[in-house]
């Protein structure tokens, strides 16, 4: 496999991978892009219909940066055309306030639905600990860790200070 990234600063290779001179070149050369920039005046829909039909037939896309890179629209087109037959998205331009198959319609956005019926689409919320199951998984450890403390001295991870009392000082 060959790894090939595209960034506005000339940056040193790291092991095989190459660097090229632009992202239309990138993505007419790559099956699988990953995008991993910030939310800037610049990025936003850098990835939009023009760059979708540099994209060879065929690619994936994984969004893993900001919502407002991606144009959700020119994506789900780019879906319906075979240009991408794939993508993960773990970020959207207006988040789900919670779970919920009824969340993530129209309300939240116009395209919503549209890119829920695409094949080949993991959706996954962008910050992990935000799930529903994330949540009840966090207060029940911080609960044990606060009777752990509590009965023992110490929660996992985290050795007790011992009282300098005890200590004899």
């Amino acid at each position: 496999m060959s790894v090939i990234y595209y960034d506005l600063i000339p940056l040193m290779a790291l092991g095989s991978a190459k660097q090229v001179s632009s992202l239309s070149d990138l993505l007419s050369m790559a099956d699988f892009v990953t995008l991993h920039v910030p939310e800037l005046a610049e990025t936003k829909n850098m990835m939009g219909a023009e760059q979708f039909s540099y994209m060879k037939k065929g690619s994936y896309l994984i969004n893993a940066s900001r919502g407002s890179v991606v144009d959700i629209p020119a994506l789900i087109q780019a879906m319906k055309n075979g240009t991408v037959v794939g993508a993960a998205l773990d970020v959207y331009p207006n988040e789900p306030a919670q779970n919920g198959e009824n969340l993530f319609n129209k309300s939240l956005a116009p395209w919503a639905e549209d890119l829920r019926k695409l094949n080949n689409l993991i959706l996954t919320p962008h910050i992990g600990g935000s799930t529903e199951e994330a949540q009840s998984a966090i207060g029940i450890e911080v609960g044990e860790a606060l009777t752990r403390y509590i009965n023992e001295g110490s929660t996992i991870g985290m050795p007790a200070i011992p009282c300098p009392h005890c200590l004899g000082q």
